[in-house]
């Protein structure tokens, strides 16, 4: 059974019941131990002191921050002790992430295999506290869902800037703290076996004047402490029901289950095939890059945003988009005088909604993008680019490599279930228990419904083979020791990987690559400059390309900056980490 695909199915399950599975992958995080400082001036120094326990071979770990808004992080610095390490910051939109290339010897030639290391990372965050007109908050996710592995201990020591007699603090949620006090102005917590993919927030509102300075924090003009007790309130009531419902649903729950996984069993299980290569190190197939995205990313039949930025780096590749510019903080293109009778109906439509934002000069900046566009404009665009995106890959194509009986009867199924959930709740709408019961088969479809249709669709051999070495392709894209084994054979080769990889959505992580294989072989500037994508994503086109659209990515109602943040959001703090 492909447990991949399996896996999907328990969601609804996992949402009632918490269940902790033993982690996979290369690494275990045995303990975690924060420390964080809280400033006068707004800003927290934090020092994070991370148990990795590896399996196998690794280059390093790396530490994901999240960022909004105008929050930073800086005075960065790495320790590992016993070990040795090389510091590499990458810079993003939306995080900041701190890699640590690990090495047993003073030479640094020696990775690290099958060790437990410890790596503290130390860093100032600023704009993390928020100063409202009757209190200060610190909001801090200690623990946050992006880590792959479960933390069986994590001690937390948070320092206020005066005393606590005058503080309230709660800890979201409560399932795994085991202890939690203050001792001075330290509050200290103990949490066990925290869940994968599980965020762990703690919340302390205090006196504004313990804040001096608000250079580093973030001042919002309103008043908070009601509304944020009240919140707080809600939400252990909402725990303590969430508690008793899972324990008296959680039979009816895994009754129902049982029909969807049925169909899995029957339908969706992958064929067979002898196909078992560690890795591909050339384009799998002679797929377009929006073919790629539509059949071998997420859902088959499905183009996104991956695609529009593969096609855009493929207009580079092949002349129809030129550089006029780049460096770090902006690039500048134009469209190239060429013939563009062979174009697609949406390259051509790319080229056409980028000439909206072409200056005086006949240029695009990738900086000013953002200012010129609307949501609006963005959106009506990209609905129809991604429909016609998809609608130029072939049906036969889509039928050759998929089959979609599983997930027809499988829809069926599920509308089935909804008509047996409203009847049930209808019917027991005078007994509480009966009508949540039929809620909770009415949500069981409609999430099961949301989840990716190769759950319950099927690959045909030839789409199990075909899906599996772009996988692997994408493996080999992102892996700096498998490129250095068997790289490409020439720069104008990258170019083309790299549009790939951005229809596979690793376009960042092998452009990572890319810029690591150039610099410790040596290869020279003007091999680079020499082709126009290579010198777009080798100096931070692609993250500016990102950037330009990110803002109309996310809905006005995104929350946590510039307000009261909700009750497990966290002001600050969470994301994850993991080896590489």
């Amino acid at each position: 059974m492909n447990s991949k695909k399996i896996i999907p199915l328990l969601i609804f399950m996992l949402l009632i019941v918490p269940v902790s599975f033993a982690a996979n992958g290369d690494y275990k995080i045995p303990e975690a131990v924060k420390y964080v400082e809280i400033e006068d001036d707004g800003s927290c120094i934090i020092t994070e002191e991370i148990l990795y326990d590896i399996d196998g071979e690794v280059n390093g770990t790396y530490r994901d921050i999240p960022l909004r808004g105008d929050q930073s992080v800086t005075n960065i610095s790495v320790e590992t002790p016993g070990y040795y390490n090389t510091l590499e910051v990458l810079e993003y939109s939306d995080k900041t992430r701190i890699k640590a290339w690990l090495y047993k010897d003073k030479e640094k030639t020696q990775k690290v295999n099958d060790e437990k290391v410890k790596v503290i990372y130390k860093y100032t965050f600023n704009k993390g506290v928020k100063v409202y007109n009757d209190i200060a908050e610190c909001q801090y996710m200690s623990w946050g869902n992006e880590w792959n592995s479960k933390v069986n201990s994590l001690k937390t020591y948070i320092k206020i800037p005066g005393s606590s007699s005058e503080c309230e603090y709660w800890n979201n949620p409560d399932t795994y703290v085991t202890s939690s006090g203050w001792n001075g102005d330290v509050l200290e917590t103990t949490s066990k076996n925290i869940p994968k993919h599980t965020n762990f927030e703690q919340r302390i509102i205090m006196p504004k004047s313990y804040i001096k300075s608000t250079e580093n924090a973030q001042v919002i003009n309103i008043d908070a402490k009601e509304k944020i007790k009240q919140d707080q309130e809600k939400y252990a009531k909402k725990q303590q029901n969430v508690k008793f419902y899972s324990m008296v649903f959680i039979a009816i729950i895994a009754i129902v289950m049982l029909l969807p996984a049925g169909i899995y069993l029957i339908f969706g299980r992958e064929p067979k095939i002898d196909y078992n290569a560690e890795y591909e190190y050339d384009l799998p197939t002679d797929s377009t890059p929006v073919e790629v995205n539509d059949l071998f990313v997420d859902d088959v039949g499905k183009v996104d945003f991956k695609a529009f930025n593969a096609v855009l780096l493929d207009l580079i590749d092949r002349g129809y988009l030129k550089i006029v510019s780049v460096n770090s903080d902006n690039t500048i293109i134009n469209v190239a005088h060429k013939r563009i009778d062979g174009l697609k109906d949406y390259e051509f439509d790319l080229i056409k909604y980028l000439g909206k934002f072409i200056d005086s000069n006949g240029y695009i900046s990738m900086a000013d993008i953002s200012e010129k566009e609307t949501r609006g404009g963005y959106y009506n665009f990209m609905s129809n680019w991604e429909k016609k995106a998809s609608n130029s890959v072939p049906d036969s194509l889509e039928k050759r490599y998929f089959n979609r009986k599983g997930l027809k009867v499988f829809k069926i199924v599920s509308i089935l279930m909804i008509i047996m959930g409203i009847l049930i709740f209808v019917l027991g709408i005078v007994t509480i228990l009966i009508a949540l019961c039929g809620m909770f088969i009415i949500l069981e479809a409609i999430v099961l419904l949301s989840i990716r249709n190769t759950v319950f669709g099927r690959w045909t051999k030839e789409g199990k083979e075909y899906h599996d070495k772009w996988m692997n392709f994408k493996k080999y894209l992102c892996d700096y020791s498998l490129i250095k084994e068997r790289p490409p054979a020439s720069v104008q080769v990258w170019g083309k990987y790299l549009v790939y990889a951005a229809a596979l959505g690793c376009a960042n992580e092998a452009t990572e690559t890319m810029r690591e294989y150039f610099e410790v072989g040596g290869v020279p500037d003007n091999y680079i400059a020499d082709n126009d994508l290579i010198l777009f994503t080798y100096y931070g086109g692609f993250h500016q390309m990102d950037s330009s659209f990110a803002t109309f990515q996310t809905s006005d109602s995104d929350g946590g900056y510039g307000g009261i943040g909700d009750v497990g959001g966290g002001g600050f703090g969470g994301g994850g980490g993991g080896t590489f």
